[in-house]
């Protein structure tokens, strides 16, 4: 005798989780969008996240280059540190331009002033560059204080000639090796243990009265620093400097020269151990905490990253950062509209580095993405990475998918895999079947294999089968007249496919898994099924 009731239920990708199950995450929740990203037109759609392919540069020309230990984009430039032969055991500056693909030679490098280069591996502090007027300091755990030992200069005054010095500052000397630099009121500010020592006005090398200095509540030590746009109700929007310690965080604002330098808390809890999480996004400052991913708004309020900006609910991504095993090799940054994080982790006791994007726009995270880096950038709408795994190697990193996007990183191929939280949690305390399902899936100008598997709540294989995706028109260019290859858009346009399931589907609770070698025509959308309860609770 047929069940007669059934139900619908949908599983439409709308970002990762931590959640098992969906029931009290959010729809559509997913534990693994692995090389998958948001399409920017359709908001059911999930897409190949591009690949970095080959490196912008490999340091050709150099001395044996090994790691690349830090490095800042101004422009089309790409200033940094690499650690090289040509002084063993020290890194040296560079200069690369992006648009030439050329180095810039920067003069003034010897042995006595360059840094000795950081271990690839474990907890450090990490290297920091900011630019002051004509300046670009550099903050390096490799300088030993001893002599003009404490910071690296680069002046680019004239670009096509940069020049480098190691320094300390001039009339008030800081007192032992900065941690970090940060630019606020076109001043250096140089932090030392837990007090900012700050410079002159344009002069990032000079510091003329000994009291340029803000002590930062107790003796722990400031572990980072960014600017921050402060928005006030009686003086509009001021300029801000937040500081981080790792269970607390202050701002600075104002000026010696106006009167008004001021120090303020705003939280004596939460801080930051993984300085290079720190980015600027169009709604503050966001940035890696010891239980979850937080923001800092324009208007000083502390929060966690949530769907939901200000809302006290628990952040969707909170393991790995809780997990996190060196929080001071976590790298970010912020372009297009991705704010991108790199965590070396340990996820179901496996270690494991993976790279996670929050898009501002869907306000939910996609990832792993299996590219792992060290140090980022933003360049444009997209990003310059590099990461001890690659050697010494910048690579460019797209937002989103372009005309001429690869799909492979470094010569991998890339793979995509899409996990889901388990639905539907219902309230009929029974064991459900499905014998009928659609996938929507695209293809453009090629067929797509994608395997697809249904598992139970625990992790147990219900069926596996695939689907072959239509060869459905072509990609702009790719056509000749008369080769029968009809024109279409890169667009890829959803269709609905019945998933050929060999037996029913029966359990409590399920959950999806797609995979597919990843390229342009990929895309998945909206899993369809239609569930009957069986009448009965459990399997003997």
């Amino acid at each position: 005798m047929p069940i007669a009731r059934s139900y619908p239920v949908q599983l439409t990708p709308k970002g990762l989780c931590d959640a098992y199950d969906s029931s009290q995450a959010f729809p559509g929740a997913c534990r693994a969008l692995t090389n998958l990203i948001f399409d920017r037109g359709n908001p059911e759609l999930v897409v190949s996240r591009p690949g970095v392919g080959a490196a912008v540069t490999t340091f050709a020309g150099f001395t044996t280059p090994t790691f690349v230990s830090v490095f800042i984009t101004i422009g089309a430039m790409v200033y940094g540190m690499v650690s090289t032969g040509r002084n063993p055991g020290f890194d040296e500056p560079f200069a690369y331009n992006l648009l030439t693909n050329l180095f810039v030679t920067i003069s003034g490098v010897n042995s006595a002033n360059v840094p000795a280069s950081p271990a690839t591996s474990g907890a450090w502090t990490p290297p920091t560059m900011a630019v002051i007027s004509t300046k670009i300091i550099v903050t390096h755990p490799g300088f030993s204080g001893v002599g003009a030992g404490f910071f690296g200069v680069i002046d680019i005054s004239t670009p096509a000639t940069p020049a480098w010095s190691a320094a300390n500052t001039a009339t008030n000397a800081l007192p032992g090796v900065p941690t970090s630099v940060a630019n606020f009121n076109n001043r250096a500010w140089f932090s030392v243990a837990n007090i900012d020592y700050f410079s002159d006005v344009l002069a990032p090398t000079t510091r003329t009265n000994a009291t340029q200095s803000v002590t930062l509540g107790d003796t722990t030590p400031i572990t980072a620093q960014s600017g921050l746009p402060v928005t006030t109700t009686s003086s509009g929007v001021l300029g801000a400097l937040i500081v981080f310690k790792g269970t607390q965080i202050w701002q600075i604002t104002g000026d010696i020269t106006t009167n008004n330098l001021a120090l303020n808390f705003i939280s004596l809890t939460t801080g930051c151990i993984a300085p290079r999480s720190i980015s600027q996004v169009p709604f503050g400052i966001v940035f890696a905490g010891l239980d979850a991913p937080y923001v800092l708004s324009f208007l000083g309020a502390l929060s966690a990253l949530t769907h939901q900006l200000g809302s006290q609910t628990d952040a969707d991504l909170q393991v790995p950062f809780q997990n996190a095993t060196v929080p001071s090799r976590m790298a970010a940054s912020f372009a297009g509209n991705i704010y991108r994080v790199c965590v070396p982790t340990s996820i179901s006791g496996v270690a494991q580095t993976n790279d996670y994007w929050f898009d501002i726009r869907r306000m939910r995270w996609n990832g792993p993405h299996t590219f792992a880096y060290d140090c980022a950038a933003e360049q444009g709408n997209g990003f310059i990475l590099s990461g001890a795994s690659q050697g010494a190697a910048l690579f460019s990193s797209a937002s989103a998918p372009a005309q001429n996007s690869v799909y492979n990183d470094a010569g991998t191929q890339l793979n995509v895999s899409l996990a889901s939280s388990t639905f539907p949690k219902t309230n009929h305390m029974a064991q459900l079947q499905v014998i009928e399902s659609t996938q929507e899936l695209t293809s453009t100008g090629t067929p797509v294999n994608y395997n697809i598997t249904a598992v139970d709540e625990k992790g147990n294989t219900l069926n596996s089968t695939y689907v072959m995706t239509q060869a459905v028109g072509g990609v702009w260019g790719t056509g000749t007249w008369g080769s029968g290859l009809l024109w279409s858009s890169t667009v890829n346009v959803p269709q609905v496919y019945t998933v050929p399931w060999s037996a029913p589907l029966v359990f409590q609770k399920m959950a999806l898994s797609i995979t597919a070698t990843s390229s342009s025509s990929l895309s998945i959308g909206t899993f369809y099924a239609r569930y009957q309860d069986t009448g009965y609770t459990g399997q003997g």
